[in-house]
């Protein structure tokens, strides 16, 4: 669910607020943080009488707003290692398959459910063989400390080499075998809550309405009215420097932006939260594990080349960093940030959901 505050018009900056991840039984094989957007609104300079109390919608937000991709052709790819492994229950993925395609489909994913299940069967039918063959190994090792005859032995030598080399091969086998498992399992999306409605934008619905929207009694401008008027925005010379729907902020725009992050900062810092600005590379690892799939066609993740860094995509990504691979004292919690960070994404399929 997220959180959308108004003041009476459209959405002018976003700043994101780290979440404290929940684990559930609905999200038990990747875990991801969800996000929450804090969007304050700016209207004009004109005068106006006294507003009354802004008004504050919650609703619950439609399934992803991402572009139905067709099912990803594996044949021709070639198996990249996963650069962690997550504990993903793949029993329980293959004892509720009907449950997970479902959801598959809602989210407009292009997982492979299918290939993640054959991949899951090869895998557990290759480590039976491999362990049938370390059992073998280990039975001829105990045969060789006993007393032999030569001939004998000089068997036992070549049925230890041959079971030697069978075993580095399908040893190698399972590990290619594993990492294929993990790829693809990871495009697999955390199960929606059943209370979220399916759909685009157009599918959310209003859960609470407090206060009611302003009225004005002069003709509203939109933002971008505003700022080219009050010269707060400059497209142009961003398209020229950096390409199309780029800005610059100028004037009294840079000093709210400025001004809504410190009040932004100040109020949740009022209630325990410890403020952070973060790195803005972070390494490839980190990105997985926060669940975003930082290669490959359909990623929204803008990947340093040569090196295994990535631009971070939210400001989550660092700050779910820093307690990784560590136990936390339970005296320690609630451990509570807020932080400010630029945000990089690709945003595949996202052109043409601007709204003013």
């Amino acid at each position: 669910m997220a959180l959308q505050c108004r003041l009476s018009g459209a959405t002018f900056q976003s700043l994101k607020l780290a979440t404290i991840p929940i684990s559930s039984s609905s999200s038990r094989f990747i875990f991801r943080t969800l996000p929450k957007t804090l969007n304050l609104a700016l209207f004009s300079r004109h005068s106006a009488p006294k507003a009354p109390p802004f008004s504050v919608l919650i609703r619950t937000l439609s399934a992803p707003a991402v572009a139905a991709a067709p099912a990803a052709e594996t044949s021709d790819i070639k198996v990249v290692k996963p650069q962690w492994n997550a504990a993903i229950d793949f029993k329980w993925i293959r004892d509720n398959k009907e449950a997970v395609a479902v959801n598959i489909k809602n989210r407009n994913s292009n997982a492979n459910l299918e290939l993640v299940l054959q991949l899951y069967d090869k895998m557990l039918n290759l480590q039976k063989e491999v362990e049938r063959l370390r059992g073998e190994r280990n039975n001829v090792a105990i045969k060789m400390k006993g007393k032999l005859e030569p001939a004998e032995r000089q068997k036992l030598i070549e049925e230890g080499k041959n079971l030697k080399e069978a075993l580095t091969t399908l040893e190698e086998d399972l590990v290619k075998l594993r990492d294929e498992l993990q790829i693809e399992a990871q495009c697999i999306p955390n199960l929606t809550h059943p209370d979220v409605p399916i759909g685009w934008e157009d599918s959310s619905k209003l859960r609470n309405m407090v206060g009611s929207p302003r009225k004005f009694d002069f003709p509203v401008k939109d933002h971008l009215q505003l700022g080219k008027e009050l010269d707060l925005f400059d497209f142009d010379a961003a398209a020229e420097v950096s390409g199309s729907k780029f800005y610059y902020l100028k004037n009294e725009a840079v000093m709210l932006e400025m001004a809504l992050v410190n009040w932004t900062l100040t109020e949740v810092m009022k209630r325990g939260f410890t403020p952070l600005t973060t790195p803005e590379i972070v390494r490839s690892s980190v990105v997985e594990k926060c669940g975003f799939q930082p290669r490959g066609e359909n990623t929204q993740v803008y990947s340093i080349e040569d090196s295994d860094q990535c631009l971070i995509g939210t400001a989550e990504i660092p700050v779910g960093g820093i307690h990784m691979d560590s136990i936390v004292a339970e005296s320690a919690l609630p451990l509570k940030y807020v932080a400010f960070s630029h945000c990089f994404r690709t945003e595949a399929g996202a052109a043409g959901t601007a709204t003013r």
